[in-house]
């Protein structure tokens, strides 16, 4: 994979801006592309009166296969954006401006970092599982069966470009011996159309605060595939992240699990009945996801070839023999 940072035009960025009224007609802007961005320019740009993150959606990802995408997409992002910040003030970037296939947003504080770093080097604190367990259910709640909800996001286009295809699709012809199952997870997520779903509510999408400075200190960001469907697949990225994590790093496999069950507890809470998981689907949801970051388009990087094979056995045993809760994952480890 690669992600290298996009060439700035920083004139065209600049121009741009002035003609959203967003800076001052004689405003110099300081214009900086930032890592990470595999299916997004992402730009940090500072002026007077304005801190904000420039985003523009690629049509063809940045990765080692051909993998292409409705540049569309960034509208669904904003606009998911502004539903979110409604329903939970604070917990997503403000939108200041949506236009010409341009995504402007709040920039987060520069202490910040995404959860994903912290847990890649075994530090788990589990009250940010917990808070992010209550912002899904408070978005699920709020948007479910919600008819204004389906209207504006029913379109999965991005969602299947992005995560059906690439993932469950690529492993389910690479491993026909599971294409039953595979198949059947497919079947149920594309009669859903339940609630709101972020489609990427994975660590590398939150920004966290550190330790001790903020406690309420985060965002979930990267909202490209939201749509309404299966309430499953939401927790089964956080869910199997952590277990994604726990390949990596084994010695702190109790650590992830509490994450995981505070996670579910929490969100459990705040649904507060308005959404109710299926548990055979939760479970498969998570083999796929792990499965397809050994074998599908976008594979971890992180996990090493024991750590890999280790993480495509224990997808294939909840596929095949899948245990009553997802967490039961953690009881039995290859």
């Amino acid at each position: 994979m690669t992600a290298d940072p996009a060439p700035v035009d920083a004139a065209a960025i600049t121009a741009f801006l002035r003609r959203r009224r967003l800076i001052a007609p004689d405003a110099q802007v300081q214009v900086e592309a930032l890592p990470g961005g595999v299916s997004n320019d992402v730009l940090a740009l500072s002026a007077p009166g304005l801190d904000a993150v420039v985003k523009r959606a690629l049509g063809q990802l940045r990765v080692e296969q051909l993998w292409l995408a409705d540049p569309g997409r960034i509208d669904t992002e904003g606009r998911a954006l502004q539903i979110a910040g409604r329903l939970a003030p604070g917990a997503v970037p403000d939108v200041y401006d949506l236009h010409e296939g341009y995504l402007v947003i709040e920039r987060a504080p520069r202490s910040w970092h995404t959860w994903k770093d912290e847990l890649l080097v075994g530090e788990v604190r589990v009250e940010i599982a917990e808070h992010l367990g209550r912002l899904l259910g408070t978005w699920q709640c709020a948007t479910a069966h919600d008819a204004w909800t389906r209207l504006q996001f029913g379109d999965r286009t991005a969602f299947t470009q992005l995560r059906v295809d690439p993932f469950h699709r690529t492993i389910a012809r690479r491993h026909p011996e599971l294409r039953d199952q595979i198949e059947e997870t497919v079947e149920v997520m594309d009669r859903a159309d339940v609630c709101l779903v972020h489609g990427d509510y994975t660590p590398k999408n939150v920004m966290v605060a550190p330790a001790g400075e903020d406690p309420d200190g985060l965002w979930v960001i990267d909202w490209e595939v939201a749509h309404v469907g299966d309430p499953t697949f939401d927790p089964a990225w956080t869910v199997g992240h952590l277990l994604l994590k726990t390949m990596h790093r084994p010695g702190a496999a109790p650590e992830y699990a509490a994450a995981a069950r505070r996670f579910l507890a929490a969100y459990e809470a705040a649904v507060d009945g308005a959404v109710v998981l299926d548990p055979a689907q939760l479970v498969r949801q998570t083999a796929c996801l792990l499965i397809a970051r050994v074998d599908g388009t976008s594979p971890a990087g992180y996990l090493d070839d024991r750590a890999a094979a280790r993480t495509r056995e224990l997808g294939r045993r909840l596929l095949v023999d899948a245990p009553d809760t997802v967490t039961d994952a953690w009881e039995d480890l290859p």
